[in-house]
């Protein structure tokens, strides 16, 4: 979808790039191959040659910064080319919902390498080393929350990285709910143990643990593991629909 897209241009809105599609112009090649024919203003014209010309060299050498003018929304069209290495889906357990009074417990990072999960005690500082590897997060509601929670705790972690929030991205193909009723209308199913853990049931697990009871948290820990992992199950039928209803319908309208 990266190279279908032209909103990452300066000035090109996102009816301006519908507009360009419609006059079968689908990607950055089309456009640079077809340039004397598309009417449009000349300075306009120069300044969205100039742009992909840059984009194509920035593509080929894995300069993936030159594309964080997408806006916030739009970050999903990075996924087909950072989803083999460079993507990472992260969840976050917490003792409460506020980031000032509340601490946070396990971080779960998930990639084509496996899960790693970072605990509070042990060696939850060292999940920074580990996003530093990734260029793109997906979560579920971390722009609202997992995020905020992370920067919080820890002010001085970087995380610029392309953000894909499968709230709003589900909400958008007509998913509505949190990740578990997500996954339940996908047809996600979790192990039987895991069925009645929710956030609430999470930090009882995690105080449970703190009493002693380390079963607690081997349950806590799979629970977050299974949230990681069903997210890069969501986030690859996602980005074929979302490419489905926001390119291809779209161009046949």
């Amino acid at each position: 979808m990266l190279q279908n897209t032209f909103v990452h241009i300066p000035g090109v809105t996102r009816n301006a790039e519908v507009d360009i599609w419609r006059k079968g112009i689908h990607t950055w090649q089309d456009f640079l191959d077809k340039q004397e024919s598309i009417k449009m203003s000349l300075q306009k014209k120069a300044t969205i040659v100039s742009n992909l010309q840059e984009s194509i060299d920035a593509l080929k050498k894995k300069q993936y910064d030159h594309f964080s003018s997408l806006p916030s929304n739009q970050h999903w069209r990075m996924y087909d080319e950072l989803k083999k290495d460079k993507v990472c889906f992260l969840d976050i357990e917490t003792t409460g919902l506020s980031k000032h009074y509340n601490k946070i417990t396990l971080i779960g990072i998930h990639s084509n390498k496996g899960t790693k999960i970072f605990m509070q005690g042990k060696d939850l500082e060292k999940f920074e080393g580990e996003l530093k590897k990734y260029k793109m997060i997906v979560t579920f509601n971390g722009r609202c929350f997992d995020a905020p929670f992370i920067k919080h705790k820890f002010p001085n972690v970087k995380m610029d990285h392309f953000h894909a929030d499968l709230r709003f991205i589900m909400a958008d193909l007509g998913f509505r709910g949190g990740l578990k009723n997500v996954e339940r209308e996908r047809g996600i199913m979790r192990d039987d143990d895991l069925q009645d853990v929710d956030g609430f049931e999470a930090v009882r697990l995690w105080h449970k643990y703190e009493r002693g009871d380390n079963d607690s948290l081997v349950l806590l820990k799979k629970y977050l593991k299974a949230d990681c992992e069903n997210l890069r199950t969501l986030m690859g039928a996602a980005s074929i629909e979302m490419k489905q209803k926001h390119f291809h319908d779209v161009v046949r309208r």
